[in-house]
């Protein structure tokens, strides 16, 4: 497209693209600050369709699963693979080089959630889609959802700086309404880094700044301080793509090549932080089959994708540094229909893998014995509680933007998705120090003081956060001879708090970090 005809177009409407890039007049910053603020990384595989549940993970022990259910298209008890005492997972989620998604919870890097969904389930693609994506129980059917939980919570903690790296990417040539922020799209698309590249190369380069005050000046200088973005993203990102390699073999199907393209980007060191891939055909309304069928096979290619891209970020030492999970905006009907198939559902089964993973089985199994009104499976867990953890244990955010992104605080499920290994590092008891703090970080704000005294002594203990403000709590004064442990905790908002002790033995200030 010519330059000219770009900015006519741009005087016409609200938004445009430029290449494979989204951009909104009226948006000021597109791109957050949050790429600086760790190294953690999100990749969400959305599975569209709606993922039939009870044939991913199946309680074959339970026999109407295959008397009254699933007659036809019940997955073999002797093809499944058992995960525990009447808990089975699909064969084909068994595919690849490290036995997939079966090795991924061999490993205890697997967390198989069980029964999510959200109350009043819509049976709408389009309108389950957006509530999922942008974590919002709207009020009627015509409430309009047009901003993403992802797009909120990157817009949120928007700096007045462009970040170095762009903060979100969709793998694709479309937007997501998960990237959606209240000024438009917050995600560069790309399939193609020298496609992106060399399209980015022609954006309005060589243009100047105009230098009257004219509101046409305002939005021209704008659309050039877009481009030039737009320009520096595509260099950035074709640099990544060019340092980075893929170790793992990967498969030609369109989801290994998008997980083989995010690992390749991270292995070049782009600091993109949330990356969104996709499959989809999980509309199995006729044909679905069983073992071997239609799901079956999304499933396999699925499990074969997530083994090939962990397996390439272990061999490059970078998996610790990222975690994955599945979304699809709805399950399926316990029992299949007259076309070899099931019908649009509620609650069904999330995905979520990573190194820092708590790697096992969330919830029971999906229960014939509590169905609803409309005989189908009523939740157990609300999935914006995956996304809370999600935002305030892997991302670090604090309670109140939390809060605000998703318009309240939802409850960590069970234990919680992440591992002792990489989220209380220090869970284990050290014992080669007269004080010692554990666990160290802590996810709940309690931890223990472990104090050696060798005679009797008066002690004082402070708590206080970075900025000096004590946090009251109650404390033995005085302690006899020996090794003692007295719990304490630290302030509600996550960050670094110190521990000021003192004996008549010793003072000694620790660090306690609130995740």
């Amino acid at each position: 497209m010519q330059r000219r005809k770009l900015l006519q177009y741009a005087g016409l409407a609200a938004g445009f693209s430029l290449g494979k890039i989204p951009v909104w007049a009226s948006a000021k910053n597109q791109f957050s600050a949050l790429a600086e603020e760790n190294d953690n990384i999100l990749v969400i595989i959305q599975m569209f369709g709606g993922n039939d549940g009870l044939n991913t993970i199946v309680p074959a022990d339970d026999d109407r699963y295959y008397s009254k259910y699933r007659p036809t298209i019940g997955i073999p008890k002797n093809r499944l693979s058992k995960l525990r005492e009447g808990t089975y997972m699909n064969p084909a989620l068994k595919l690849g080089t490290n036995n997939g998604f079966f090795g991924l919870f061999d490993e205890g890097k697997l967390a198989v959630i069980q029964g999510v969904g959200y109350p009043n389930n819509s049976l709408s693609h389009f309108r389950s889609t957006d509530i999922w994506l942008s974590a919002t129980m709207p009020v009627n059917d015509s409430q309009r959802l047009d901003t993403g939980w992802l797009g909120r919570f990157t817009e949120k903690l928007n700096g007045d700086n462009l970040p170095e790296h762009p903060t979100c990417m969709n793998i694709g040539n479309s937007s997501s309404l998960l990237f959606q922020g209240t000024k438009g799209d917050l995600a560069i698309a790309v399939e193609n880094p020298n496609d992106f590249y060399e399209r980015g190369k022609d954006i309005l380069s060589g243009d100047n700044s105009m230098s009257d005050n004219s509101y046409f000046a305002s939005e021209r200088n704008y659309l050039l301080d877009v481009s030039i973005q737009s320009n520096k993203y595509s260099g950035v990102v074709k640099k990544a793509f060019d340092a980075g390699k893929n170790v793992a073999k990967f498969d030609t199907e369109k989801l290994s090549a998008e997980l083989q393209l995010v690992s390749r980007l991270i292995s070049g060191g782009l600091k993109t932080k949330i990356y969104l891939v996709s499959i989809d055909g999980f509309d199995t309304h006729a044909n679905q089959g069983g073992d071997g069928g239609k799901h079956s096979e999304l499933l396999g290619k699925i499990s074969k994708a997530v083994d090939s891209f962990m397996a390439d970020l272990k061999a490059q030492k970078l998996s610790d540094k990222v975690v994955g999970m599945t979304v699809s905006e709805f399950g399926r009907r316990p029992e299949e229909n007259a076309s070899n198939g099931s019908d649009h559902g509620a609650a069904s089964v999330m995905f979520a893998f990573g190194d820092a993973i708590n790697g096992k089985i969330y919830g029971q199994n999906l229960s014939f014995d509590k169905l609803n009104a409309n005989k189908d499976f009523v939740y157990q867990f609300d999935y914006r509680r995956i996304y809370d953890e999600l935002m305030t244990k892997w991302f670090k955010t604090n309670d109140a933007t939390t809060k605000e992104i998703l318009a309240g605080r939802f409850d960590i499920i069970e234990n919680g998705l992440f591992s002792a290994k990489q989220v209380l590092a220090n869970q284990i008891e050290p014992t080669n120090s007269p004080m010692v703090a554990f666990p160290n970080p802590t996810a709940d704000g309690l931890f223990n003081l472990k104090i050696n005294l060798e005679k009797p002594s008066e002690i004082d203990i402070q708590v206080s956060d970075i900025q000096g403000i004590m946090i009251l709590q109650k404390y033995p004064s005085r302690l006899p001879a020996g090794v003692h442990t007295l719990p304490l905790r630290v302030g509600d908002v996550p960050g670094m708090y110190l521990v000021n002790v003192r004996s008549s033995e010793r003072q000694e200030v620790l660090k306690v970090v609130r995740l």
